[in-house]
């Protein structure tokens, strides 16, 4: 279920984006790891943009199938009011894991087959009997980079249709979009060129947090992740007042 922490509240409203819930899901660009001081974006801009309350479903080092999948649980579950909520998801990299994968990986043994292109298909690891192993020759990293940029794409967009046809308002924000310390990659590079477009439409290309802290020194210790005086001054500076010129009622 949605994670609701005790926070109170730190700063004084500068504008209300206008809705009372802030819907999160991320990874750890976006997790609050403290229970009773903010630390992150969701709660900072609670507070400056005159939120009631944080419904999150983040976790440090999700992948995007758990930010997706998270969050369909949990509205499915709980059922905020789209009227009054506005959901923000922060998605991570495209590298990380479950399973669209090169036909390379295909054991051939199994007889149904989904393909996605002529090099990427479906990877299951069960069927319709109990000796039936699936289709795949090994569980070990089975994904090229294209078999993730499908993958990821077909989580973002369902995500997106999900939001849009339960009613929700709803912002797409990419955790980093640049050359990074992990094997992030633009997934827009290997999707077919009447899909590249409908991707990059589905996101709020504002400067991303991991690049607002390289560009201002707000990076931890660990040379990656944005401190809390960065997640701050970026969701005074960049995430407020977007949200406020084209998303406030």
């Amino acid at each position: 279920m949605f994670k609701i922490r005790k926070i109170k509240k730190q700063f004084d409203i500068i504008d209300r984006v206008g809705y009372s819930n802030l819907i999160v899901s991320g990874c750890s660009f976006t997790f609050n790891n403290h229970e009773t001081s903010a630390a992150s974006w969701p709660y900072y801009l609670r507070d400056i943009g005159g939120f009631n309350e944080v419904y999150d479903c983040s976790l440090p080092g999700a992948g995007n199938n758990h930010i997706a999948n998270s969050l369909q649980w949990c509205l499915e579950n709980e059922s905020p009011d789209p009227k009054n909520s506005l959901v923000v998801v922060m998605w991570s990299g495209n590298d990380r894991d479950d399973y669209v994968m090169p036909s390379s990986n295909d054991n051939k043994e199994y007889p149904f087959h989904f393909n996605y292109s002529k090099d990427v298909v479906s990877g299951i690891t069960g069927g319709n009997a109990p000796e039936n192993k699936g289709n795949l020759k090994e569980y070990v990293v089975p994904k090229s980079k294209e078999s993730r940029a499908i993958e990821n794409y077909l989580i973002i967009n369902s995500m997106y249709h999900y939001l849009k046809s339960k009613g929700f308002t709803f912002v797409f924000l990419n955790f980093l979009y640049g050359p990074s310390r992990t094997n992030h990659f633009d997934l827009a590079t290997y999707l077919p060129t009447n899909l590249k477009h409908t991707y990059k439409e589905m996101f709020t290309h504002v400067t991303d947090l991991h690049e607002w802290a390289i560009r201002h020194d707000f990076v931890e210790e660990d040379d990656f992740h944005c401190n809390v005086h960065g997640h701050l001054d970026w969701t005074r500076k960049v995430l407020h007042p977007y949200l406020v010129d084209n998303y406030s009622i």
